[in-house]
């Protein structure tokens, strides 16, 4: 049984992300863990340190009490699947810290969280608290952005650069998800030169062996901004899907995702981001 962790604040972002994940594996059986992770302001935990302890303690216990309460009723409004068992986790901590611990404790192998698109230059797509769990855990994830609703990944893009030899276990759940939705996957290079090397066509044929029984392609696009090329990309195909890439492929992954941006970029908004870990150092 596949094993999901699902963070939720109870917001609009986050419960459109689980119903996302409930969407995409309704066929599969799962084990879905609903993490909502709550902590006293640090403001007002000063204020309540140096004045009565016991004060601070009910405060956590009624944020407690909440955290539980917000839990009962997502669950109620939740759809009723025989293959879904659902586990609800309430903890009192960092953000960061209460991922990283439920990934461990609960042998998590996917993530599924809401995040907010950027809107300008002060902004940042990932957002803090996604960039920390793919920077601070070994999972998997799929961030899905706030505008986005639930589509079959039928068309997926896998963006690199050939520079990685990735191993078969690296690209297992992007082909187990290609599979589920007979889905097509473009593996697009982003260069400043047309020609590869030989150490990028030996990549680039093994990436074509791992992908030999789904339907792919391989596409360039060379001579362009990074940002420009993809997004140039995503719009011309008008219906893509998805966008797989791997967390420790940081040339793309660091600009794409981490950098703050001059415009908002139209794939940023509506496309989830199926986010796979390079699982050797």
């Amino acid at each position: 049984m596949k094993k999901i962790l699902l963070p939720t604040d109870f917001s609009d972002i986050s419960i459109n992300a689980v119903q996302y994940a409930l969407q995409l594996f309704k066929d599969i059986p799962c084990e879905f863990f609903l993490l909502n992770v709550f902590r006293i302001p640090y403001v007002t935990n000063e204020e309540f340190m140096g004045n009565d302890l016991g004060q601070l303690a009910l405060l956590e216990e009624e944020l407690h009490e909440a955290s539980k309460k917000g839990m009962e009723e997502l669950l109620e409004v939740l759809p009723k699947n025989k293959r879904h068992r659902f586990n609800s986790i309430s903890d009192y901590n960092l953000f960061g810290n209460a991922v990283e611990n439920t990934v461990k404790e609960r042998d998590i192998e996917l993530i599924v969280m809401g995040t907010k698109g950027a809107t300008g230059a002060k902004e940042i797509f990932m957002g803090t608290n996604t960039g920390n769990v793919v920077l601070k855990t070994t999972s998997n994830l799929i961030a899905v952005p706030e505008h986005s609703s639930f589509k079959a990944p039928k068309e997926i893009i896998f963006p690199t650069d050939f520079r990685i030899r990735y191993d078969l276990e690296d690209l297992a759940p992007l082909i187990s998800l290609a599979e589920m939705y007979d889905s097509n996957i473009r593996i697009l290079h982003l260069s400043d030169k047309e020609e590869l090397d030989d150490e990028q066509n030996q990549n680039k044929k093994i990436l074509n062996s791992y992908f030999i029984n789904l339907k792919h392609s391989f596409h360039t696009l060379s001579k362009m901004d990074f940002e420009d090329a993809l997004n140039c990309f995503t719009q011309s195909r008008g219906n893509i899907d998805m966008i797989a890439i791997i967390a420790r492929h940081y040339s793309f992954f660091q600009r794409l995702f981490f950098r703050p941006k001059v415009q908002e970029l139209s794939f940023h908004t509506k496309i989830p981001l199926f986010i796979l870990h390079h699982l050797k150092e």
